[in-house]
């Protein structure tokens, strides 16, 4: 007979030896994107990402990838990775921007000076206990493992009409991401049409819209070059953020080397990965410029009207997302604290 104290030792030896099972087991995860076959941020981010996980945990956990949509909508896939319908997946928070209004803070125009400056001041306010972790991703059930702000958006359109001062963009539907992107775009006088990306390429064949902000790598990647008839080469017009999270409740399920081995790899990504996208921005604009896209120049007096419109904006925004109940002034504070020791 094994005595109460013996019970306890055995039960003890068995949870160490489940547990230590538990972490060599085979894992496959499902990672979801809306993005077309060989979209530049899957190449540049959600790939290497996936295969440095792999590395990390020698072979442990493997992913399966969805692409375009396969999964759900762009607008959905946070929510579908809430919900376990996807294991990880590419996240455009500003599409769900009644869930997640403050990542904004790192989509204003001007707001930093390079695009690694932006994605590591964002990755350290999403993480170890950072405003955005606590306040906005943990809350609604996501957890964030890469964290990139996309290279400086531009104006392109496709829209034949001449563009020679910044009036002449006044009234023109510019495809937006939503979130401080529209606060900008009204402040130059465009008109906001908040849509996802994959709705792009239709929007303007069907002069839907007149243009997009983008930046050029994303106009390669969704083939838009053709249909660019003019674009601004060497603006800040804000930019987007997002992330390849995971489900919170799919994260407690995980063991903790592979959670640590995302983590590992969710920094390291974000680290190489504004990297890669900054060295990439260059070429793109010089391929769809190849295409017969005309770059658009201001003057010296519409570029002081860009920085007079953009000077209120993140003012406006703060204010505005204040008065729903979110932290909007102590979150853009955040993260200009975050870039400062990057300047």
């Amino acid at each position: 007979m094994i005595s109460r104290t013996g019970l306890v030792v055995l039960a003890g030896s068995l949870a160490l030896a489940t547990g230590a099972a538990s972490a060599q087991e085979k894992i496959t995860l499902r990672l979801a994107d809306t993005l077309p076959n060989g979209h530049v941020i899957h190449e540049l981010a959600g790939k290497p990402f996936a295969e440095l996980v792999t590395k990390l945990t020698n072979g442990q956990v493997q992913f399966q990838h969805f692409p375009a949509e396969q999964l759900g909508k762009a607008k959905d896939m946070a929510q579908l990775t809430v919900a376990g319908v996807a294991d990880v997946a590419y996240i455009v928070p500003s599409y769900s921007s009644d869930k997640y209004p403050l990542t904004a803070a790192a989509e204003l125009p001007g707001i930093f000076e390079t695009q690694c400056q932006g994605s590591m001041a964002y990755y350290k306010i999403s993480h170890n206990g950072g405003i955005l972790e606590t306040k906005e991703f943990l809350p609604n059930g996501l957890r964030p493992l890469v964290t990139i702000a996309l290279p400086a958006y531009q104006i392109q359109l496709g829209n034949p009409r001449p563009i020679n001062s910044a009036a002449d963009l006044a009234g023109l539907k510019i495809r937006t991401a939503g979130g401080a992107m529209d606060l900008m775009m009204r402040a130059i006088k465009g008109v906001p049409v908040r849509m996802a990306a994959p709705e792009i390429y239709e929007s303007i064949t069907r002069n839907t819209i007149d243009g997009i902000v983008l930046s050029y790598q994303s106009s390669v990647s969704y083939d838009l070059g053709k249909l660019l008839k003019s674009g601004t080469v060497d603006m800040n017009f804000g930019t987007a953020v997002f992330i390849y999270g995971i489900g919170e409740t799919k994260w407690k399920t995980l063991p903790e080397n592979v959670r640590k081995a995302m983590l590992e790899a969710g920094e390291q990504t974000t680290r190489e990965g504004c990297k890669r996208f900054e060295d990439g921005e260059k070429a793109a604009a010089g391929k769809i410029l190849s295409q017969g896209m005309k770059p658009i120049s201001f003057s010296d007096a519409d570029r002081k009207f860009f920085a007079d419109a953009f000077a209120g904006v993140a003012d406006e925004w703060a204010k505005e997302t204040d008065k729903r109940g979110k932290p909007a002034t102590e979150t853009l504070k955040a993260f200009k604290a975050a870039l400062q020791p990057m300047r």
